[in-house]
This record gives structure tokens, C-alpha cells and sequence, in this order.
């Protein structure tokens, strides 16, 4: 059992691992068949159906597994007891920078938003959760405390976002430099 089990979790990842690399070919989820996925998995069809229904599945599987890789790292910086923003910031950034491919591939597909908006909601969750991690709004009302939080996660993704489509021409370490700038302009007023 346990080897029929590991052999399924390695099919799996070979079918992830041949959208992504479609993905980065084709720079379209749309243009992407599962034909292309089998052949380039040295895969029979039968056995992608075998273990999913359709792309949107692996879509779906895909960004999940980059957006659990992007939270274990926001989870071992919170066990550090890290209280900075500026360590989360920095930490995604080394993360991003270490898994850039990747997550240009998944950005620059023509049907993010979904991704996007699920990187987002995990990572206001974590800064919201950390209380030290931006100071408390004047009125120290929780939900002007999290449109606070969900205004700048929005703009920082949407920056990284832009930087992995090829729109701000700078370095991720200067783009990640840039948003601490700002951000410790920002909370430096509060």
C-alpha cells in the first residue's frame, strides 16, 4: 500500500511538474492540454485522468502547494518569535527569489486572479494574527486595524505581482527594498 501510495504522490508531482514547465512555455493556462501534460510527464492520458479530473485541478493542486510553501516560511518566522515586519518582508523575498521561476510561471498565466487573491487572504491572515507585527491603528479598532492590513498586503502583492510579469524593471531585492521603505514610512506615521 505504501508504495502504490508514493507511487501516486510521484506521478502527481510529474504532472505538476509538466504544467508548470507548459506553463512557463506557453504563458497560458488555456493553451495547455492534457495531451501536452501526458507527453511531456512520460505519462498516458489514462493516468492523468487517473489522478485528475481536469487542468483546473492541477491549476488548483499547483498554486496550493506554492501558496503552502509561502506560508510554512511566514510560520517559521513567526516560531522565531520574529516581531518585525521587516523579517517577514525580507524573508519572503529571499523565498521568492529562491523560487522565482516557479512563481513567474504561476503569475504570468493568464488566469491568476484566483492565485492572487488566495496569496492575499493567507498572508493578511498571518500579519493580522501577529498583533506586534504593525502597530494598532489610532483607534485601535479591529476593523480599521484590518483594512490597514488588507490595503498594504494588497499593494505588496500586487507589486511582486508586477515585478514577476516583467512591469516594474528592477530587482526583486529592489523592489522588496522599495516596499520597506514605504512601509516604514507608513507605520513610522502612525
Amino acid at each position: 500500500m505504501k508504495k502504490q501510495y508514493r507511487n501516486s504522490q510521484r506521478t502527481k508531482r510529474m504532472i505538476r511538474q509538466a504544467y508548470a514547465d507548459l506553463l512557463g512555455e506557453k504563458k497560458d493556462f488555456t493553451k495547455i492540454t492534457v495531451s501536452e501534460i501526458a507527453e511531456k510527464a512520460d505519462i498516458a492520458k489514462s493516468t492523468f485522468y487517473n489522478h485528475y479530473d481536469d487542468l483546473y485541478c492541477v491549476a488548483e493542486e499547483f498554486e496550493n502547494e506554492l501558496i503552502s510553501k509561502l506560508s510554512d516560511v511566514l510560520d517559521e518566522v513567526e516560531e522565531a518569535r520574529a516581531v518585525e515586519y521587516s523579517v517577514y518582508i525580507k524573508k519572503i523575498i529571499e523565498f521568492l527569489k529562491e523560487n522565482e521561476e516557479v512563481y513567474r510561471r504561476a503569475i504570468v498565466s493568464s488566469d491568476i486572479r484566483f492565485f492572487i487573491e488566495k496569496l492575499k487572504n493567507i498572508i493578511s491572515k498571518k500579519v493580522f494574527e501577529n498583533n506586534s507585527f504593525i502597530p494598532p491603528a489610532v483607534s485601535e479598532k479591529s476593523s480599521e486595524r484590518y483594512v490597514q492590513i488588507r490595503f498594504l498586503t494588497n499593494a505588496c502583492v500586487d507589486t511582486m505581482a508586477d515585478y514577476f510579469k516583467g512591469a516594474l524593471g528592477i530587482s526583486l531585492d529592489e523592489t522588496g527594498e522599495i516596499i520597506l521603505a514605504f512601509l516604514n514610512r507608513f507605520i513610522s506615521k502612525q
